[in-house]
């Protein structure tokens, strides 16, 4: 038998592939199908995938998802702009509106540092698990790295939003200071 995933031969009948580690049928008793290869992830990832494979083999280490706390310096200090990056949108939006709450700002940044890694483990995951019974073995790492992958112009959006915040918090504080230095003359 050959493997759909990797094209290695592999015993008939098996249930993953030792190989690439592919599930290749459903096992007795409702063996693991919810698993996918770092080959996938891989192509998913696209950018920078050994760092994000070292951290999500973290959470898998029983078997099932676990969460475990690691750390993203990306994620802490641009948040919303490297969700946007990485193509995780619904959590963008959400972190973008919490960041415009007063008092929470610094409070988000860490917690997204320690939780971002899991995030995108979790979005990668979902995404390739959708993508995977629909496709043919020879089209589904081509689309995952279309579907993963990221978006260069984040980065230009961040440095764009970045300007404008300091440019606005710029004429804000220099309004106020004229304001009280006409007060006290």
């Amino acid at each position: 038998m050959i493997c759909p995933y990797c094209k290695e031969t592999i015993l008939d009948g098996a249930i993953k592939c030792r190989h690439c580690g592919s599930m290749l049928s459903p096992g007795p008793f409702g063996a693991q199908t919810g698993t996918v290869t770092s080959e996938e992830i891989r192509a998913f990832v696209v950018n920078n995938p050994e760092y994000y494979l070292r951290n999500f083999a973290k959470y898998s280490v029983t078997g099932t998802d676990t969460f475990t706390p690691t750390w993203n310096w990306s994620a802490f200090g641009f948040t919303f702009i490297w969700m946007l990056y990485r193509k995780m949108y619904v959590q963008s939006a959400v972190t973008f509106v919490i960041f415009c709450l007063p008092g929470v700002n610094i409070f988000l940044h860490i917690v997204v540092g320690a939780f971002a890694n899991y995030l995108y483990y979790k979005h990668a995951k979902e995404k390739i698990l959708e993508t995977r019974p629909r496709l043919a073995p020879q089209e589904l790492y081509p689309a995952l790295s279309q579907i993963g992958g990221v978006h260069g112009w984040a980065i230009t959006v961040g440095i764009v939003v970045g300007v404008i915040l300091v440019l606005t918090f710029s004429l804000f504080f220099a309004a106020i200071s004229t304001f009280m230095l006409g007060m006290l003359h």
